[in-house]
């Protein structure tokens, strides 16, 4: 009895040994939430990522999309994603400033003269600064969209010469931007929540706002700011980040697909952009808007009063970010 156990046993042993040495690890579901609408062309690219991605690490990886905030919208996601609520999430840059203040290096008014500038930030060592800050918030960047940049929309006057700036109520949500343009002679509001702008420029609360091309075009800005200056203010990046415990799960592999996909998205919406605000800009005047860009010489003038908030932020916020400063500065 004894040699017959023996003997089955031996058998099964034998028949284990035979088959594949691994099992294959079981495929990972990640969560992503987004909000947003779905024709924008980040939406888009990000649509297109997915599918990507869950086609190249399929059996390994699969990522599932809850569109339109149904999970979270862009006020909150940053938080939700550091907590481990959900997986992966799409952020918006500025609403991220107080979590990660080093990110507001790559968000600093007047600080690039085009978007091109402001995506090389988000490559080489001012990335590697970026991603440092955002690991300490348990946060990931996996691939970045830039959007088109901000302009002075106004139901007051065109800002040709910084004298134009003098007494206008700018509402702004940004406390290095108001800095800038009360140096410039200014009346900044900070107090009027962004969702309430559009009617405080419709009441003449407030005569200027800050606001990209596109956005201005959607949320209908220029009925109420018809007068566009076209100021190159800043450029907002539409970031894609994940949880940073969850990203370390994943293989080496997973995470080289996902990064590699992600650049051939950010370099699609890279010109996405420059087209939607040539598209959008010509929308505008159509509708009446009158759109005019701000002599070069001018434009100087703002970045000479710019450039010493700029150098206060870094010296507040460590060698990190005068480093940020020193690499995407002017040379």
């Amino acid at each position: 009895m004894k040699k017959s156990i023996a003997f089955i046993v031996g058998c099964l042993f034998l028949i284990l040994s035979m088959l594949p040495m691994q099992v294959a690890a079981k495929e990972v579901t990640l969560k992503l939430a987004s909000w947003g609408s779905a024709k924008h062309f980040a939406a888009e690219a990000r649509v297109e990522w997915i599918n990507e991605v869950n086609e190249a690490c399929a059996g390994k990886v699969k990522i599932v999309d809850y569109p339109g905030g149904q999970l979270y919208g862009p006020k909150d996601m940053h938080k939700q994603i550091a907590k481990g609520s959900v997986d992966m999430g799409v952020v918006l840059q500025p609403a991220m400033l107080a979590m990660v203040p080093m990110v507001q290096g790559v968000y600093l008014p007047f600080a690039y003269d085009n978007i091109d500038q402001a995506a090389k930030a988000y490559t080489g060592e001012s990335l590697e600064i970026i991603e440092k800050a955002m690991a300490k918030k348990r946060l990931k960047i996996v691939w970045t969209a830039m959007t088109d940049g901000v302009q002075i929309f106004s139901n007051k006057r065109i800002i040709e010469t910084v004298d134009d700036f003098k007494g206008l109520r700018v509402l702004s949500t940004s406390p290095i931007f108001a800095e800038i343009i009360a140096n410039l002679g200014a009346a900044p509001d900070t107090s009027i929540p962004y969702t309430e702008q559009y009617m405080a420029l419709k009441r003449g609360v407030s005569d200027a706002m800050a606001n990209s091309i596109v956005g201005g075009y959607f949320q209908k800005t220029h009925e109420v700011a018809p007068l566009v200056t076209q100021i190159e203010m800043s450029y907002s990046a539409i970031l894609f980040c994940m949880n940073l415990k969850t990203w370390k799960k994943l293989p080496k592999d997973v995470q080289d697909v996902m990064i590699n996909i992600g650049k051939k998205k950010s370099a699609y919406c890279l010109a996405a952009a420059k087209g939607w605000q040539q598209k959008f800009t010509g929308a505008m005047i159509q509708e009446g808007a009158t759109v005019k860009a701000i002599a070069p010489e001018e434009r100087a003038k703002i970045i000479a009063v710019a450039k010493p908030v700029w150098e206060k932020w870094a010296k507040e916020n460590g060698k990190d970010a005068e480093r940020l400063l020193e690499l995407n500065e002017r040379k």
